[in-house]
């Protein structure tokens, strides 16, 4: 971390103290929650576009669900996330932090999970799941995004792999970093969206939708 992450990290320490407090539990049990900055752009989106309806996909412990639906309480999200430990846990801390109202979690695969979510047309999706899994999650969920809805889309430069794939030494995460990279050319040039990559911690995609 550079002087000027850790400045601007420092900076942000005014944000959701009370959920905040599970990011002390992600690190101490390796659970891969959206980072700090990465946190806070993605707020600053929400605050700026306003959605109602935000479908994320990946949950983990329900951090970054429980931090978007802290905005405002017309908020409602739908998480999705297929994990047995990490649901459990999820429900917990939705439960202990008091957004039961506001976030839903849906239980199973994503790839899977279509017509448990297509009740209503979402203003936001956050992808933050299997990436090798990205393009897919895309293709299906987006339909049911609304004409300018925007998709964000978390760790597109992959622990700094993407822009230099030679450093990979292992098989699988070589054949991961091409998946990656794959994902941000195709969605660069997506023809229905405007996409815009963001060098922040692990790099963050914002697409948006243009008109059907």
């Amino acid at each position: 971390m550079d002087n000027n992450q850790s400045y601007l990290l420092n900076l942000h320490k005014q944000t959701d103290e009370n959920i905040e407090t599970l990011r002390t539990f992600a690190e101490e049990n390796s659970v891969p929650i959206v980072d700090r900055l990465t946190l806070e752009m993605i707020k600053q989106v929400i605050r700026l576009h306003k959605p109602i309806n935000i479908l994320e996909i990946g949950t983990a412990i329900g951090y970054s669900a429980m931090q978007f639906a802290s905005i405002s309480k017309e908020i409602h999200v739908t998480t999705i996330e297929r994990d047995e430990e990490m649901i459990n846990k999820a429900k917990e801390n939705i439960d202990l932090y008091a957004f039961n109202k506001q976030v839903k979690l849906v239980e199973g695969n994503a790839l899977e999970q279509f017509d448990n979510v297509n009740d209503r047309t979402f203003d936001m999706i956050f992808i933050d799941a299997a990436k090798a899994q990205s393009k897919k999650f895309f293709e299906l969920y987006t339909p049911i995004l609304k004409d300018g809805g925007v998709v964000i889309t978390d760790n597109v430069l992959y622990h700094g792999f993407v822009s230099d794939i030679s450093v990979v030494r292992t098989r699988n995460v070589r054949q991961m970093v091409k998946k990656v990279i794959e994902y941000n050319e195709w969605l660069i040039n997506h023809e229905g969206y405007t996409t815009n990559f963001l060098n922040i911690d692990d790099g963050l995609a914002i697409s948006i939708k243009g008109e059907s």
